[in-house]
């Protein structure tokens, strides 16, 4: 009856003795056998029937014998010990069986091992479906990993169209303010020289009165104008006048250099690509982050005012880079120290170097602080997009953009741009 029902059991069964002889072996195993395997295989050892896996099979069977208990192997940690075949589930393939096996010692009559029964099971198809879904899971965390980095790089790419849009609206606001200022700054200067002429002529005329009260017979008058004098500190304002005018043309001088620098910034007569002098990019950024520059540092330049350092690019988003770098620099220092920009006009490159005397980056962020919401400053201080805008600007413009820095000591980023024509850059004017 058990020789009858063991050729229907979906297991394969081996029995083996002290020898390492296969002393029987059911239907199911024999029929999974590679072709050029006997059928017969009782009698057989396994190093004749199973000769590449002889050597784990023996261990196996080492370890019952001496120990007198089960052993097992599963198919996760050694798929193929036996080399059977076995039918995919769905496509009916023939393909290496994979096994989950028992090693089953058979007591004879004593307590001692004689003999181990191998059961093999086929878990061919729960292997099929477990890797299946291993490889949808790995598929699937590539697929997640994709559209996280396609997020970024959307976010990154609405906040650079967002940082543009603002710089835009600075330049028209730059537009108006000029407008608007410049016409009053106009009248004012006009007026405040017109003034200071007519002032010269009234202290003229003071002058030309006091020399010749002298000589009047009448004392009286003569120390009346003395006295007017000193009450209205006459001799005070011929000095303080001329200087108070001289300060108001100098303070609206400055206004109008401050409008200009702004409109230079954000370049409102043009924001295509163009050649544009960085020198005066620099010159005019400073001019812009003064405010948040000069409680922290003072800013040293290696370059000449009277060089010119051409470059074609989008002049706008170039100076974004500068604000970042230098603002960065400036608020990197905690009480005091200096931040110092050059540049050097190469035949092929220009490259840009902004050196600060701050607190440094930790080597761990170093390879994060491009990275779009990255910050190193306390939350409400910092949005982490600077840099990485920064980054894809130069991209933008086939530039690089490194960074060296040193705890305690401070950072220098150094931006090279190469010498290019429009020519070279005829894939962006599609996103002008």
């Amino acid at each position: 009856m058990f020789s009858e029902l063991q050729r229907y059991i979906p297991v394969g069964i081996c029995v083996l003795d002290q020898a390492h002889t296969v002393v029987f072996a059911n239907e199911f195993l024999k029929n999974r056998l590679p072709d050029n395997t006997p059928k017969n295989i009782e009698g057989m050892s396994i190093d004749e029937v199973f000769p590449e896996a002889a050597k784990i099979i023996k261990r196996k069977l080492k370890s019952v014998f001496a120990l007198k208990a089960a052993s097992f192997s599963y198919w996760e940690h050694r798929p193929h010990v036996f080399e059977l075949s076995s039918s995919r589930p769905v496509t009916g393939d023939e393909t290496s069986m994979y096994q989950n096996i028992q090693y089953v010692p058979i007591f004879e009559h004593s307590e001692e091992v004689k003999k181990v029964c191998v059961i093999i099971q086929d878990v061919t198809e729960l292997a099929s479906y477990y890797q299946e879904q291993k490889r949808l899971t790995e598929a699937l965390e590539i697929e997640k990993q994709e559209l996280k980095t396609l997020n970024l790089k959307l976010e990154a790419a609405q906040n650079q169209l967002l940082q543009s849009e603002k710089m835009a609206a600075i330049g028209q606001l730059a537009a108006g303010v000029a407008h608007e200022i410049n016409n009053p700054i106009g009248f004012v200067n006009s007026n405040i020289q017109s003034l200071e002429g007519q002032a010269s002529g009234l202290f003229a005329m003071l002058d030309f009165y006091e020399s010749n009260f002298s000589t009047l017979a009448d004392s009286g008058l003569a120390q009346q104008e003395q006295q007017l004098q000193n009450q209205h500190s006459i001799d005070f304002l011929k000095e303080d006048v001329p200087e108070l005018l001289q300060e108001c043309l100098e303070g609206l001088d400055r206004v109008s250099k401050i409008v200009e620098s702004l409109k230079s910034f954000s370049h409102v007569d043009n924001q295509e690509w163009q050649e544009a002098d960085l020198i005066k990019g620099i010159e005019s950024t400073l001019k812009i982050a003064n405010n948040s520059i000069k409680y922290h540092a003072v800013i040293n330049k290696t370059y000449s005012l009277d060089d010119e350092v051409l470059l074609y690019c989008q002049p706008m988003q170039i100076n974004q880079v500068f604000l970042n770098l230098i603002i960065n620099a400036a608020q990197s220092i905690e009480s005091s120290g200096a931040v110092t920009i050059s540049i050097e006009d190469k035949q092929n490159e220009v490259i840009i170097a902004i050196q600060d005397t701050g607190k440094g980056i930790p080597a761990e962020d170093i390879n994060k602080i491009f990275n779009p919401f990255f910050t190193t400053k306390p939350v409400g201080q910092g949005t982490g997009l600077g840099l990485s805008l920064s980054y894809s600007i130069v991209a933008k413009h086939k530039g690089r953009i490194q960074v060296d820095s040193q705890v305690g000591v401070g950072t220098t980023f150094t931006v090279s741009f190469p010498k290019l024509s429009e020519a070279d850059f005829s894939d962006e004017f599609t996103d002008k």
